[in-house]
């Protein structure tokens, strides 16, 4: 187990936030944060990655606490190039140029490397901020909403990517509102709703005991009760 939260809570005071979300995270799996938008995900991760404190609850970590992170979006100098990014957030993790090459050729991006990131598509973005999120030796790797701005085939390569971490040993914690991206690729699953849990667990054992054939069919039914 890698951290465990206890009745979990941040509240703004529009009174949207997390509300008492109790869970458990393996470590060697890949956890879905599955919900729409202001379900609470995004609030969720900037509590694991320290960005926001907790209002109530426990948020306890076993063993290291070093985070790998993809934030939902990153607003880049314009005028530097993605080597001159990569080299520069590599040197604060103290990451050599060997897996600084390894990551800008595993998400397509080796070949622009001296591009300007003004002249990126916002895909070529996403994927930058993912080439950055995979640097380093965190054994915990969080990403929020990682699709966005992928096409299908950079989406199947997120999938490869991310199984591919889990299978070096690492854990991984995204948060998606696609269901079907989420059911295919996670172990367990965290759906949230309105900042509350409706459901959390390893993913088969969550269908199987909710009457469900998929995650989206127990989304709808968990909304609906």
């Amino acid at each position: 187990m890698i951290l465990e939260a206890k009745a979990l809570a941040k509240q703004y005071k529009n009174g949207r936030g997390l509300h008492e979300a109790t869970f458990t995270l393996r470590e060697g799996t890949i956890l879905a944060l599955a919900g729409g938008n202001g379900a609470g995900k995004s609030t969720l991760i900037r509590l694991l990655t320290g960005q926001d404190k907790v209002t109530a609850g426990e948020l306890l970590w076993h063993g290291s606490s070093e985070v790998r992170y993809m934030p939902d979006d990153v607003d880049f100098p314009s005028t530097l190039t993605a080597e001159e990014i990569l080299r520069l957030l590599a040197s604060l993790k103290k990451v050599g140029t060997e897996q600084q090459q390894r990551v800008l050729e595993r998400v397509g991006l080796w070949d622009v490397r001296k591009q300007r990131v003004q002249q990126f598509s916002k895909g070529m973005r996403q994927r930058l901020n993912l080439a950055q999120s995979l640097l380093g030796e965190g054994k915990l790797l969080i990403l929020d909403e990682p699709t966005n701005g992928l096409d299908p085939y950079w989406i199947a390569e997120l999938k490869k990517m991310m199984t591919e971490e889990r299978n070096k040993g690492c854990t991984v914690l995204f948060s998606t509102h696609l269901l079907n991206f989420a059911e295919q690729l996670a172990d367990d699953v965290l759906i949230l709703h309105e900042g509350t849990v409706l459901a959390t667990g390893p993913m088969d054992e969550v269908l199987r005991t909710n009457g469900a054939a998929d995650l989206e069919q127990l989304w709808l039914k968990k909304i609906a009760e």
